[in-house]
């Protein structure tokens, strides 16, 4: 038997050896010249119509080309795998006292193999309220990614960096269900629909690591009915992949320092790339993970053990996921570097997280899902339910919790410490954990009040528990009417609505925002640009097309307002001074609302 052990062993060796001596030719000798042809800002994307002054402004050369770092990073892993061909060493589990023991509620079972059908029943609940009414309209930034990177070759989406809509793993899906499906609205939001049902099933196997089979259950049928991650599971964006690989990579970190198997590592590092690849802001949870590593350590050497062994396995685990990101955003990172000292500091981007603004903005995204009047007057109970809960999970299995909250500390630390701004979509990740205190609140409120009033307590804050939970997903599943009524951003009802009204000869002025909505949607009503819509960017391109069409009619269509006075005061105040809203269509994110404007009968006299 050793004797095969040994022959395996020897053979991975080799192979080890052979894959060190390709990577390192492969760093050395990998051609350039195709570099060149990689798209590095949208200026660069030929088949995206540009605005008149989008090149007019000098785009910064990184301090290194992005294929350069790709070389590095062969020649760096051909190294690796020669160490590990040379070196001879296989994995051994460390021993009890070199782990960090940790005790779960894993084990207490409360309803044996019915919980399996159970979860089988929320997950398929799930799964049917993230694909109902899939085939909704289209919102600003679902369309841009589908017009930048559906035409966009695989090879440029892997290596080149054009705006942070490449939701990398997202856009790769997406593009697979277009080659499929064509382009419909349900097809590329496929993706994520899938992502978002399969997080109930992880979200249900990491909760039974600190809550019992009936908390758990509960925790899972909550997320499953939840209103918000129903809304980023039908988005063709990478959250709900964020949030499925960051719950699952949790899970994992932790069992990890709990057992140091090595299947769990593997599943660990790979869980963190592919969440790397959902969102690159998933850097904040691997951040996190060092973070509760090193703590770790210190707990150990505290108990009187050596920590170095763990130290080593943690150097190693890490090491390798922190490589194997590097080498995938390898010739992304000189472009992201430049993108982000012009972009991500646009106020129009987001708020600012100490602001009264985004505080505006949380609460009315918050209500969107439970109303508005039901969350200010809920609002100090769920604090204090939710501060009790976060207690009772922090002292039962404080390295999970961390992992879970831990992300979102360090997401708004780093915004509000270099002055970026916020949207409430970076703090998705918080609701596992928010999700977690609230149940476990819940349980201990429940338990508190049937301690003092029966002598069966167990029963009794288990069905008031239950209770309490049945009514919040009552409340959120009521929610969703309006949400699969209204759309994202009604592009496609506000162009019904105008065709409707338009005579023979009038125009319809697509400003700022609404640009390519419309042109996304033109092709159901037979609409061409510059004949019958046109894109208007500047008071300039607006008086040039209306003076342009002096004989004819326009409907002028505006949609987010705040991003419009942001970015061009000037343009907003001049529809304001012209022209009147005959038409607003409601929608379902923020200021998303399309509103349909007409030229005041005075402003039409005169001319």
């Amino acid at each position: 038997m050793k004797i095969e052990v040994l022959s395996v062993i020897m053979k991975w060796h080799k192979i080890f050896l052979i894959l060190g001596i390709i990577f390192i030719l492969t760093g050395v000798f990998l051609p350039r010249d195709w570099y060149n042809a990689v798209p590095k800002s949208e200026a660069d994307m030929t088949w995206i119509r540009q605005a008149d002054d989008s090149t007019a402004s000098i785009q910064k050369l990184p301090p290194i080309k992005g294929v350069t770092l790709l070389q590095i990073s062969f020649v760096i892993e051909g190294l690796a795998f020669l160490w590990f061909g040379l070196k001879r060493r296989t994995h051994t589990r460390l021993s009890d006292d070199q782990r960090l023991l940790i005790t779960t509620e894993e084990n207490k079972i409360d309803f044996g193999f019915a919980s399996f059908w159970l979860m089988t029943a929320v997950t398929v609940l799930a799964l049917v309220l993230r694909l109902f009414h899939l085939d909704s309209e289209l919102w600003l930034d679902e369309i841009t990614t589908i017009f930048f990177f559906s035409p966009m070759p695989t090879l440029h989406v892997l290596t080149g960096f054009v705006s942070a809509n490449n939701h990398l793993l997202n856009t790769l899906l997406m593009k697979l269900a277009i080659a499929f499906f064509g382009e419909q609205e349900w097809a590329v939001r496929l993706p994520a629909a899938i992502f978002g049902a399969a997080t109930i099933p992880v979200f249900y196997w990491v909760s039974r690591l600190m809550l019992s089979q009936r908390s758990s259950l509960c925790a899972a049928l909550l997320l499953a009915v939840s209103y918000h991650h129903i809304f980023y599971s039908q988005n063709v964006r990478g959250y709900s992949m964020q949030l499925f690989f960051t719950t699952l990579a949790c899970g994992l970190f932790v069992k990890g320092l709990q057992e140091d198997r090595l299947r769990i590592w593997i599943l660990y590092v790979a869980a963190m790339l592919l969440n790397m690849a959902s969102l690159l802001n998933s850097s904040f949870v691997f951040a996190a993970h060092i973070l509760i590593g090193a703590v770790a350590l210190v707990i150990i050497k505290r108990r009187g053990d050596s920590p170095f062994p763990l130290l080593y396995r943690l150097i190693a685990v890490f090491g390798v996921t922190a490589f194997l990101v590097f080498q995938l955003y390898a010739t992304f990172i000189p472009q992201a570097y430049v993108y982000a000292q012009t972009t991500w500091s646009d106020p129009a981007s987001g708020y600012s997280p100490l602001s009264m603004e985004f505080v505006a903005e949380m609460i009315r995204g918050i209500s969107a899902g439970f109303g508005t009047s039901l969350i200010l007057l809920a609002f100090p109970f769920a604090a204090t339910v939710a501060a009790v809960g976060f207690v009772v999970l922090f002292k039962r299995h404080w390295t999970l919790t961390a992992s879970l909250v831990l992300p979102v500390i360090l997401t708004v630390a780093y915004l509000i410490l270099n002055r970026l701004n916020i949207a409430p979509r970076f703090l998705l990740i918080a609701s596992p954990i928010a999700i977690l205190v609230m149940i476990q609140g819940i349980d201990s409120v429940a338990q508190f009040i049937a301690n003092k009033v029966s002598r069966t307590p167990d029963v009794l804050s288990a069905k008031l528990a239950t209770a309490v939970v049945l009514l919040g997903c009552v409340v959120s599943l009521a929610s969703l009417r309006r949400y699969y009524s209204v759309p994202k951003q009604p592009y496609r009802t506000s162009l019904a609505f105008i065709e409707a009204q338009r005579k023979p000869g009038e125009i319809i002025l697509a400003v700022h925002h609404m640009e390519n909505g419309y042109r996304f949607y033109a092709k159901e009503f037979n609409l061409k640009e510059d004949e019958d819509f046109f894109a208007v960017r500047s008071v300039k391109m607006l008086d040039s097309i209306l003076s342009a069409h002096d004989a004819r009619g326009a409907y002028l269509v505006t949609t987010l307002p705040r991003g419009l006075r942001l970015t061009h005061p000037d343009l907003e105040a001049r529809i304001g001074q012209d022209w009147e809203v005959v038409q607003t269509f409601p929608a379902t994110l923020g200021d998303a609302e399309v509103s349909v404007w007409r030229q005041r009968q005075s402003d039409l006299f005169e001319k």
